[in-house]
């Protein structure tokens, strides 16, 4: 069954304007605790969960991890032994969500103001508060290390404290809701180092980003490595986001002319990457999350998404859903059609041009290898 194309929403327009700011006065920063059993929160002096400091997904005003509301076991108001933090003023910038995809889109859009200079104030979020609890979350070390920033500038606290002053940005993205250009600026400045100039668009073979090697994530096909098998015949290089580093993630997307993979967090690297990435992505669903979208607009990216008619639900394992394409043979050649028109509207054929050359001769006899 042929791949069909994804509805895409109508997304909101890019925010040119820079985020807010505000300056809160005698804050409490509450980090997450197990044994408290509720998540982290910065409150201003009434009590009132700070509404700039929430992450929020989508255009309610719903936290989508964070708690607002005040400790029930603080109704006679804050304890006397919360301690002071040290510093006079902090520079809040939110949660470290240590899952690539949301290390990007909500962790990441919070540091812009380090665009323009390393701040006066330290930064403080809800992250981990030793330096080697970072290191398994080897993308986000190096990601903050293109910013000009080691983890060990990062302060966190494990117990509530109370905040002289913090200074609180608005993200500059939001998941399914806006972006703000300002972004995209940060992103460019932290992957301009990943690659040479003369490196963009200078490898005119397709490669696919799989995740057929991932012992376990958030989605995936069950049956993807019979399409990978199919792409890696006719030309494509498979590769495994995985197992590569962050910087060498970028530099594929700056160099390859024509990209595809399934729907994941892999997709995002493309902010950090020149615009006008060209990409086709396999998608479980006919429905895509605005979020991709608003990353294809910041970025100024051509991007294929499709779906096979027939996907189901299998048995989801190690992962939070697994899908079944009914039709990999065709998925693998509805993918290679759609990258080679996406490469010849963009003028170049090569290696990619002669897969589909290929692939269609062995259409056309009936001899497609199942």
């Amino acid at each position: 069954m042929t791949l069909r194309d994804c509805r895409t929403p109508r997304i909101p327009r890019l925010r040119r304007a820079l985020p807010a700011v505000r300056t809160i006065e005698h804050a409490v920063y509450l980090p997450h605790s197990t044994a408290r059993g509720q998540p982290s929160a910065l409150f201003d002096a009434a009590r009132r969960a700070v509404p700039s400091s929430v992450d929020i997904r989508g255009p309610g005003d719903a936290p989508s991890w964070q708690r607002t509301d005040w400790p029930a076991e603080w109704s006679a108001g804050l304890p006397a032994d919360v301690p002071e933090a040290p510093e006079e003023t902090y520079l809040f910038l939110g949660g470290a969500h240590l899952h690539y995809g949301h290390f990007l889109v909500t962790t990441l859009p919070r540091f812009w103001p380090l665009l323009e200079a390393r701040p006066a104030a330290p930064i403080l979020c809800y992250a981990p508060v030793h330096e080697a609890l970072w290191q398994p979350y080897r993308f986000a070390v190096d990601i903050l290390g293109l910013l000009g920033l080691s983890v060990r500038e990062i302060h966190a606290f494990d117990e509530p404290v109370r905040l002289r002053r913090v200074v609180v940005p608005e993200p500059a993205f939001r998941e399914e809701a806006f972006a703000h250009t300002v972004f995209r600026d940060l992103c460019l400045r932290i992957g301009a180092s990943c690659y040479a100039p003369g490196e963009v668009d200078a490898d005119d073979r397709p490669a696919y980003l799989a995740k057929t090697r991932l012992a376990g994530g958030v989605r995936r096909f069950a049956n993807e490595e019979e399409v990978t098998e199919i792409l890696a015949r006719e030309g494509v290089e498979i590769l495994h986001p995985e197992a590569m580093g962050f910087a060498e993630q970028v530099r594929l997307f700056a160099r390859r002319r024509v990209l595809a993979g399934s729907l994941g967090s892999a997709l995002h690297t493309a902010l950090f990457a020149p615009p006008g990435r060209r990409v086709a992505a396999l998608s479980a669903g006919p429905g895509i999350n605005p979020t991709f979208l608003l990353v294809d607009a910041l970025c100024g990216n051509a991007v294929a998404y499709l779906h096979q008619p027939g996907t189901v639900e299998t048995e989801p394992g190690a992962f939070n859903s697994q899908q079944f394409l009914p039709d990999p043979r065709a998925a693998a050649e509805g993918l290679l059609r759609r990258m080679e028109r996406m490469a010849v509207g963009g003028g170049e054929r090569g290696a990619l041009a002669a897969a589909w050359s290929r692939l269609g001769r062995m259409v056309g006899r009936g001899a497609m290898p199942k």
